[in-house]
């Protein structure tokens, strides 16, 4: 192995985690090492993927000892860091200084991360630029209930409420917890803010304005800018349909490369903006009444479902060796190969694609090309993922039937 050979160290075992692990060994033919407490499905049984168990509730310190541990074990190689979740990234930037003595870590700066998770500050960027966004107002769950319903008088119910620190509230246990909220009237903003209040939560929330579209009207694009400023992979797609799950809601469950050079442009320019490096993944909604994108949130990171881009033909893989271990230039990856990323069973779409002519167009996608799930990789068969891989497709059915039986106009 040489110098410039890349050795992926993920934290984390969702989905994502193991997406990435498959991006790396397409590209290059490597295994990656996955660092968790606990063995999880995605990453179980795997022959492209190495686990390294620090046990359940681990400390930082344990952590960051196996990650100098697994650093150490390849000199040869380097150590690439890659994760996926708030929480993770957030464990990143707390001990950067001391995790890139070992390793390449392809994240943003904080001061960079910071300004596109303050909605205020990112909305200054975007509104400079002439990018449309969601009306956006900032409560303290530690307030009273009539501060909540003053900030929430400047909105229109129905209104969306989700965290700004999102690391922390990802962490939290608590009944009625939910990724992203749906506020009919100010009574339930009081009930949800006093219940994340009493959970101990200590970050504010955004409250935003409601677009009005099912699941098909999301857009997702990912981006990665290398240090040179450079877009070396471009990737959007049309979700046509999303997670339902009150923990997984604004996760998409089946997106179709659709690649969108208006919508990429503007996330480029924002990128561009504030001097960004690494992975973006940029959620967009499209509101029914209207037409108009609006940009939701630009997340520092590959994002759960981003091996759609791989589906279109570009690999973040690439994109981060060539910026970070081999320091070359790579010309744009644009993800153009049509294409379904599916996560669930595509039969689904017939219930849940209400635009005729998009079910029209998807079927013909699936006609030529048979859906791609992520976790089914040629080179990594095993009949024990098989199995996990076909109860997973069943819980998330499960999932749909229980929390979204019949697709609404807000996709709620």
């Amino acid at each position: 192995m040489s110098p410039t050979s890349p050795r992926p160290v993920l934290l984390g075992t969702d989905l994502g985690i193991y997406a990435m692990a498959r991006s790396f060994h397409e590209a290059f033919g490597v295994t990656s090492v996955v660092i968790s407490e606990l063995p999880r499905g995605p990453v179980n049984d795997s022959a492209i993927v190495r686990n390294v168990f620090t046990g359940s509730g681990s400390s930082d310190e344990q952590i960051l000892t196996a990650l100098q541990r697994v650093a150490e074990q390849e000199p040869e190689a380097t150590p690439v860091l890659v994760v996926n979740s708030d929480h993770q990234l957030a464990f990143v930037l707390r001990h950067r200084e001391r995790i890139e003595r070992h390793y390449v870590v392809p994240y943003a700066a904080e001061r960079t991360i910071a300004t596109l998770a303050n909605k205020t500050a990112m909305y200054q960027v975007t509104e400079r630029l002439g990018i449309p966004t969601p009306a956006t107002v900032e409560v303290d769950p530690s307030a009273d209930p009539e501060t909540w319903r003053t900030a929430a008088a400047e909105l229109t119910f129905p209104i969306v409420m989700k965290p700004f620190a999102g690391a922390e509230f990802e962490e939290l246990e608590f009944a009625g917890h939910r990724k992203v909220y749906r506020l009919d009237d100010p009574a339930e903003l009081v009930t949800e803010l006093e219940r994340i209040a009493a959970a101990g939560y200590t970050g504010t929330m955004l409250l935003q304005q409601l677009i009005l579209g099912d699941d098909a009207y999301n857009r997702v694009v990912n981006l990665y800018r290398d240090g040179r400023g450079q877009i070396t992979m471009a990737a959007s797609g049309r979700v046509l349909l999303a997670m339902h799950q009150p923990t997984f809601i604004g996760n998409s469950a089946i997106i179709m490369v659709d690649y969108d050079e208006e919508l990429i442009a503007q996330a480029t320019a924002v990128l561009d903006a504030v001097d960004y490096r690494g992975f973006a993944s940029i959620d967009y909604k499209v509101d029914s009444r209207d037409g108009l994108a609006y940009l939701l949130d630009i997340n520092p990171r590959p994002g759960r479902s981003h091996y759609y881009a791989g589906v279109g033909g570009a690999s973040a893989a690439r994109s981060v060796v060539a910026d970070f271990v081999t320091d070359e230039p790579l010309p744009t990856q644009r993800a153009t190969t049509p294409g379904i990323y599916a996560y669930i069973p595509t039969f689904v779409l017939r219930r849940y694609v209400r635009d005729r002519e998009l079910l029209r167009r998807a079927r013909a996608v699936l006609r030529r090309r048979r859906a791609v799930h992520p976790l089914a990789y040629a080179a990594d068969r095993n009949l024990k993922r098989w199995w996990y891989r076909i109860l997973a497709q069943v819980n998330q059915l499960r999932g749909l039937w229980r929390f979204y039986r019949r697709p609404t106009d807000s996709g709620f």
